[in-house]
């Protein structure tokens, strides 16, 4: 069991503002904790989405929503370290928290889709190496934060004397993605939420099913049990860190029902095996009463707090608004 409370994030839909905005603003009424936003040029292999989708830039979206709303945390889901320098990252980071009074968390990653970085002329090296230059940036970030002058020499990433004002106090807590080993043991030392992710990153370096619907809920398991086991050779107690998920919430008015939209979601992605569906950690399937009571198995069981949610269609979100978040938030 987590000493974390329970809490929702909503993904925001960033091809439609409109859309965002109403959702937004129905998130903050029913009690979700925070708003997310990917970050990505394009995308390609999720439901209803190519190259040629429209999509947002995530920080931008986050500052014009934030006027919107009194409460909600703004987050990223997560943000590419490659695409822009840490300094610029955490001058963003730290102007949204004084924007916002405080409402902001830095979610950030090694970066992953292969097809983009291609495509805008962004070096794409190994996992490891992405990895190691996303430890650079977690430094230059953390001095830049706290430093008066911030001084840094690293393989990827140097500082001479850099101011950086105003600072964000207290600091923005800092969320990683990622599944890999290498970002968990990272996680473990710099993290303060860790959402773990389904191996399409990696060498692969693209979202590929057959991988994906492998990464059920017992793989979500070893990977807790891993980064766990890792904040303890830090000497670092894992509940300091708190465990997120990405999750897409399908609610039917029974569980035909909701069987019945799953199918439909499974053949939208490619999926053929639907019971993969119902065994993956980034799922939640059911009436109203099931995807409860599956939220909380997975906070006792697992120690996952922080979920953030994809809804494919509104009146879902509609339902989850009114019918679960009451059920779980206090």
């Amino acid at each position: 069991m987590s000493a974390h409370h329970l809490k929702f994030g909503l993904i925001l839909p960033l091809g439609n503002f409109a859309e965002a905005k109403a959702m937004v603003q129905r998130a903050e009424d029913s009690g979700f904790y925070a708003i997310a936003a990917e970050d990505h040029f394009f995308m390609t292999g999720l439901m209803g989405t190519d190259r040629f989708s429209p999509r947002l830039e995530c920080f931008t979206v986050l500052s014009a929503l934030s006027t919107l709303t009194q409460r909600l945390v703004l987050t990223q889901l997560v943000a590419a370290n490659s695409f822009r320098h840490p300094a610029l990252t955490a001058k963003i980071v730290s102007s949204l928290h004084h924007i916002t009074g405080g409402r902001v968390e830095l979610g950030i990653g090694a970066g992953w889709f292969r097809e983009e970085y291609e495509a805008f002329g962004f070096p794409y090296p190994p996992p490891r190496e992405r990895v190691a230059q996303l430890a650079e940036a977690l430094t230059v970030i953390k001095k830049l934060w706290v430093e008066d002058e911030a001084t840094f020499e690293g393989r990827y990433y140097r500082l001479q004397n850099a101011p950086h004002s105003p600072k964000p106090q207290p600091r923005p807590r800092i969320m990683l993605g990622g599944g890999g080993r290498p970002l968990l043991r990272l996680a473990a030392r710099e993290a303060d939420v860790i959402n773990i992710i389904p191996p399409f990153g990696g060498a692969l370096g693209r979202l590929t099913m057959e991988e994906t619907v492998k990464f059920d809920l017992s793989a979500f398991a070893e990977r807790v049990s891993f980064f766990r086991a890792a904040c303890k050779e830090l000497g670092r107690d894992p509940e300091e860190v708190e465990l997120s998920a990405m999750v897409y919430v399908v609610i039917g008015e029974s569980p035909a029902q909701a069987r019945s939209f799953a199918e439909a979601m499974a053949q939208a992605l490619g999926v053929n095996d639907l019971e993969a569906v119902y065994r993956s950690p980034n799922t939640l399937v059911g009436t109203v009463e099931q995807v409860a009571d599956e939220v909380h198995r997975r906070k006792e069981e697992m120690g996952v707090t922080y979920f953030f949610c994809h809804f494919p269609v509104q009146e879902m979100f509609e339902r989850f608004c009114r019918e679960v978040v009451p059920r779980l938030v206090r």
